[in-house]
């Protein structure tokens, strides 16, 4: 396993040195308290990569676990990419993170899970899942979000803090609730945005009159 809670930097090509990166640009930071687990390399290719001017900040886990386990692990971290403190970035699955991307304070984005479908059987004694996440260039994941193993955000999208997303987000929609539900467009025009969700959709069930 390694990890690591000290600063480093990689700043006018000073190479950093923080255990577990198996890459990173320039101008990136890493707070301290930031935490990286990964195990048992496989020689091809696969791990942590960073990109430039991104800023990781304190009390962050970014969790690849047993590479040898699953052959989609890996954490990819595009340019500019701004992760607040606490959060939770699971990789064992898989996970991509686009350009100019934001993850709020606390968010839980989680790439595996456990098998429950033995009644019979403890879930602890039961196979892991995976599905790889792919939150988009743009996008930004609110304060204590969750994000579920196969889950893809478009870019640009919008999740609401403290929402459960476990299906697809189209780019540029904004969603919240447990589980989250879009409830407008990036963008859209200020009439519609004050026209309630509820109330479009009881105007397209409402029947047309009858003919006289």
């Amino acid at each position: 396993m390694k990890a690591s809670t000290s600063l480093e930097t990689n700043v006018n090509d000073n190479p950093i040195t923080l255990e577990g990166i198996d890459g990173i640009g320039e101008d990136t930071v890493i707070h301290p308290g930031v935490e990286i687990v990964q195990e048992n390399p496989q020689g091809d290719g696969r791990g942590l990569y960073i990109g430039s001017k991104c800023i990781i900040y304190p009390r962050n886990r970014l969790v690849l676990g047993d590479l040898g386990a699953n052959p989609q692990a890996s954490i990819i971290i595009g340019d500019h990419v701004l992760i607040n403190a606490g959060g939770y970035l699971s990789g064992e699955g898989g996970l991509t993170i686009g350009d100019y991307a934001m993850i709020g304070a606390n968010a839980c984005i989680i790439s595996a899970g456990h098998q429950i479908h033995d009644p019979d059987r403890l879930i602890q004694h039961q196979g892991l899942t995976y599905g790889r996440i792919i939150i988009g260039s743009g996008a930004w994941i609110g304060a204590g979000a969750i994000i579920l193993q196969g889950v893809e955000i478009g870019d640009g999208a919008v999740v609401g803090a403290g929402s459960v997303v476990c299906k697809n987000v189209p780019p540029q929609a904004v969603v919240v609730g447990n589980p989250a539900r879009i409830i407008k467009y990036r963008g859209e025009t200020a009439s519609r945005k004050e026209t309630p969700l509820f109330t479009r959709l009881l105007q397209c069930l409402k029947p047309s009159p009858l003919p006289r």
